[in-house]
């Protein structure tokens, strides 16, 4: 019955962030937020805006079966963000929790790196053979490359980010 409030809880917040960035009135914020690494440039003109929705949420449990289970038994942050990068090569790092992410526009390249695999390349955008959604593994060495000339806009959902740490940590370059 809890993991059902809970549910609610989310579904109910993270309708009134996107209803709140549907709004005409929506404005890229002037700064980013105390404790809060940007991902990427604030929008330009004429692409959508960028923003971080964020926000604590205690200890949850949700089981879906047969094929969907998730549970953090720590109050973390959960964060919604509109992403807006110029082209060009990211830098390697990590996050502190999980992340799904679209790629709504342009064409990302995203470099991961593993000791047992080493350095994997997969592009993903609307028409790519990857799709346009990938995920992010907490700890995972990384980077996004934004290809070609268009800026790319994404949408992204982090999970059990401890509360008020930063969404991203330098890594050191593996060399790929």
């Amino acid at each position: 019955m809890q993991s059902r409030a809970i549910l609610n809880a989310v579904s109910i917040v993270c309708a009134g962030v996107l209803i709140a960035a549907c709004s005409d009135q929506a404005s890229s914020p002037a700064a980013p937020q105390p404790g809060a690494v940007s991902d990427a440039t604030l929008a330009v003109a004429d692409l959508p805006a960028a923003f971080t929705a964020r926000a604590s949420i205690g200890p949850y449990f949700i089981n879906q079966q047969p094929d969907f289970m998730i549970r953090s038994r720590v109050t973390a942050d959960l964060a919604i963000q509109r992403l807006v990068t110029p082209p060009g090569v990211g830098s390697w790092h990590t996050h502190p929790g999980p992340s799904f992410a679209i790629v709504e526009q342009g064409r990302v390249m995203l470099t991961r790196y593993s000791p047992k695999d080493g350095c994997t390349e997969t592009v993903y955008g609307p028409g790519e053979p990857a799709g346009n959604t990938y995920y992010e593994v907490a700890d995972e060495v990384h980077r996004a490359t934004v290809l070609g000339p268009e800026t790319a806009v994404e949408a992204k959902v982090r999970f059990n980010v401890p509360v008020g740490a930063p969404f991203a940590t330098p890594a050191t370059d593996p060399g790929c």
